[in-house]
């Protein structure tokens, strides 16, 4: 019987046919499912997607028209406009997943699977992201098409948005990591109050910091606030799309946002563990 069972897993393996891509990836494939399982698995139902992108657009319709009826000039409109469109494709809100995990006690079930913890969260998030985020993008074109004839269309060119392109991902991961930091204080607060005290001043703060709200260069201690990791979340990537960066700054923006990505990744790991040597029980 020992001999039939292992025939039959013999030769049920080699009836198995690996696809392209998991020839291809070999080991890594794990990462491309941990992936698309969760953009597959993600979804929203028809009534809270409505009223999210209205919420969305009644928001920034609000914003841009405070600013056009102030008199803002066409590259602050297309500042603030195409910047939002820039940063909700790079969004995302982990500290509101990891915080909740962490003090529930849920994350117990991922960090029992065999793959870095913060590794596989960047995969799980970028796969709900590829869905939650295109599907918000909808509402803030909505709203570029509204104030169409006050963005300035002469700086809408191929180059520069390959360039944004290119920048997502340098983006995509500074906020993430920063997000990543928030959400690990839930180890070290144990009020989920004080918790929530923090995720909202994080909100504010990066909001003002990132340049949604103002464009940095309009804030005082502007020459130091630009040199903050919020920095590459909107106004960096803008000013490269309005032309005011020459190429030597260009480069200097990519290579500051994988500064800040790989020091911030460090950062997380670091906090990340320090929270559960904290909370690790005593004999395990």
């Amino acid at each position: 019987m020992p001999q039939s069972n292992a025939n039959s897993t013999k030769t049920s393996n080699s009836n198995h046919k690996e696809t392209f891509l998991q020839k291809l990836l070999g080991n890594n494939y794990k990462w491309w499912f941990i992936l698309t399982f969760y953009a597959k698995s993600t979804g929203s139902g028809i009534y809270g997607f409505l009223l999210g992108q209205f919420s969305d657009i009644i928001q920034n319709l609000a914003i841009a028209y405070i600013w056009v009826i102030n008199g803002a000039s066409n590259d602050i409109i297309t500042y603030l406009i195409i910047g939002r469109i820039y940063k909700v494709l790079s969004d995302t809100f982990f500290a509101e997943i990891l915080g909740p995990e962490i003090s529930s006690g849920q994350i117990t079930k991922h960090l029992m699977i065999p793959l870095g913890y913060l590794k596989f969260s960047i995969f799980r998030e970028l796969g709900r992201r590829v869905i939650f985020n295109s599907m918000r993008s909808v509402s803030y074109i909505t709203v570029l098409l509204i104030y169409a004839n006050h963005i300035n269309w002469s700086y809408f060119t191929f180059s520069k948005l390959f360039l944004l392109v290119l920048l997502l991902p340098i983006t995509f991961l500074t906020i993430f990591m920063m997000e990543f930091l928030i959400g690990s204080q839930a180890f070290f607060v144990r009020d989920k109050r004080n918790f929530n005290g923090i995720h909202r001043a994080y909100n504010g703060v990066s909001g003002v910091l990132s340049g949604i709200l103002i464009p940095l260069d309009k804030l005082p201690f502007y020459n130091i606030i630009q040199f903050f990791p919020t920095s590459w979340l909107l106004h960096h990537p803008m000013q490269i799309y309005l032309g005011k960066y020459d190429s030597n700054q260009t480069i200097l923006v990519f290579l500051g946002g994988i500064f800040w990505s790989v020091f911030l990744y460090f950062l997380a790991k670091l906090v990340f563990k320090m929270g559960l040597k904290k909370n690790e029980s005593v004999g395990l």
